[in-house]
């Protein structure tokens, strides 16, 4: 047997998640939870769930570290420095794929893609086959708006060579270089893509849905809390339901982004273009209804490995069940 069949069948086995007892809201439980990167308006469940009190209703009290990217953050799970933390389905099929980390998503928080490939309202990059010969803005180099547009390409049967790609950030900027004529298109995420529509841009937003089945952004742990304190993992969904439901609700979004003032980050300096980006991002957090909300769905994780696999970003041999399990949402 070899080393990566024996690892795909450890990881493969079943996870076995103990009932465990509400927490009591008297003696608060303390853990930390990582961001996937910094703080952004995006996290709006997780500032919202700490300001109102709704973590401690589930007896948790939660410290939010900003996070350096999904790669450190596994590296601060494994050392037990953080408990739980978020990032992109893509990111965590990856790292499994390429490290077999003992990780696994507990629940999802963007059911679809947080990515739009936006380009001129006059030469409109309307499918992944439009890809071809073009220029193409991304966010970085080797990043995940890279491996979004592999996945897009391998799925059109696009040879990558036959695209070029220039790093230029995520931000509304890029809009100016398709103007210059300098890109064709760019990959950009919520907060590119609410302020950009919002003023009425020249712009054609190419939607990833149709082409991506992977979920956008999930909530995981190590395997060891998973087996051990699986509680905790619900206490923290239940409490992030509620914010979400909360943040629903509020139709103009003014408590939820005041809810967020604690954390003082530059993006709350423009209360209106958070607003934008707020009211963009509860479209995915509630894009398979109230009942779906924190929910894993298997059949996404199936299929989004399928498709990475196809962009070389998956280990084919692997079981897509060693990226979840659904014992914790389930009970939401």
């Amino acid at each position: 047997m070899t080393r990566r069949a024996f690892a795909s069948m450890a990881l493969a086995a079943p996870l076995v998640i103990r009932s465990g007892t509400r927490l009591s809201a008297q003696t608060l439980r303390e853990i930390n939870y990582i961001t996937p990167y910094g703080n952004s308006t995006v996290y709006a469940p997780d500032y919202v769930a700490i300001t109102n009190g709704y973590f401690e209703e589930q007896g948790l009290k939660v410290n939010l570290i900003p996070g350096n990217g999904s790669s450190a953050s596994v590296q601060q799970l494994l050392a037990g420095q953080v408990q739980i933390a978020r990032t992109g389905g893509l990111d965590l099929i990856a790292a499994l794929s390429t490290g077999n980390a003992p990780i696994r998503a507990f629940g999802t928080i963007a059911h679809t893609s947080t990515w739009w490939i936006i380009s001129g309202a006059d030469a409109p990059i309307e499918t992944p086959e439009d890809f071809r010969g073009k220029t193409i803005g991304i966010v970085s180099a080797g990043g995940g708006s890279e491996k979004v547009i592999d996945i897009l390409l391998a799925g059109a049967g696009v040879p990558k060579d036959e695209v070029t790609f220039q790093v230029v950030g995520n931000s509304p900027g890029s809009m100016d270089l398709i103007e210059m004529g300098r890109l064709d298109g760019f990959i950009g995420d919520m907060s590119v893509w609410a302020p950009l529509n919002d003023r009425g841009a020249a712009m054609h937003a190419m939607s990833l849905d149709p082409y991506m089945d992977v979920p956008g952004q999930v909530y995981f742990t190590t395997n060891e809390m998973l087996e051990t304190d699986p509680d905790v993992c619900l206490a923290y969904m239940r409490a992030v339901k509620k914010a979400v439901q909360v943040i629903e609700a509020d139709e103009t979004g003014a408590a939820s982004i005041e809810a967020m003032m604690p954390f003082a980050f530059p993006e709350l300096d423009t209360p209106e273009a958070a607003t934008l980006t707020l009211q963009a991002e509860k479209e995915l957090w509630v894009a398979r209804g109230d009942e779906g909300i924190g929910k894993i769905y298997p059949e996404a994780f199936a299929k989004g490995w399928e498709q990475m696999a196809a962009a070389n970003l998956s280990d084919p041999d692997m079981d897509p069940s060693v990226a979840y399990t659904t014992a914790i949402s389930d009970q939401l």
